[in-house]
């Protein structure tokens, strides 16, 4: 009699072991995301002080702002902030459905069995 419900421990233990792995999996996977982010917001800031020194530049060089002057050469650097910025939007999504998956996980307490409600707690009083 106490096989199976030993075997039923040993299962509800592992299935338990299983969610706590992939629970830490999940959010290791959350942790390379956020520091995914946190490299391309470096290097949107890189475009954005480029673009400010050549706005900067193209003053002192004409000592007036010609804005079809100035696109031209700041193109290429808003083409890339652009990229960073649907990319960050594509991680925080990610970050997003990861954390779902975790919020929905039920982790159960493996020490009592459905059928014996709180039977440890009984025996362990009778002691």
């Amino acid at each position: 009699m106490s096989g199976p419900s030993f075997n039923d421990f040993v299962n509800r233990f592992k299935q338990t072991t299983k969610q706590a792995a992939d629970q830490m999996g999940r959010a290791a996977k959350i942790t390379k995301l956020k520091m995914d982010i946190m490299t391309l917001t470096g290097e949107k800031v890189r475009y954005l002080q480029t673009i400010g020194s050549k706005t900067y530049s193209l003053y002192c060089d004409t000592n007036a702002l010609d804005g079809n002057i100035l696109l031209d050469r700041i193109r290429p650097d808003l083409v890339h902030i652009s990229r960073i910025d649907e990319k960050v939007s594509n991680l925080e999504n990610e970050i997003k459905n990861q954390q779902a998956l975790i919020q929905h996980v039920d982790i159960t307490d493996v020490t009592n069995s459905p059928e014996e409600g709180q039977g440890e707690t009984q025996d362990n009083e009778k002691k």
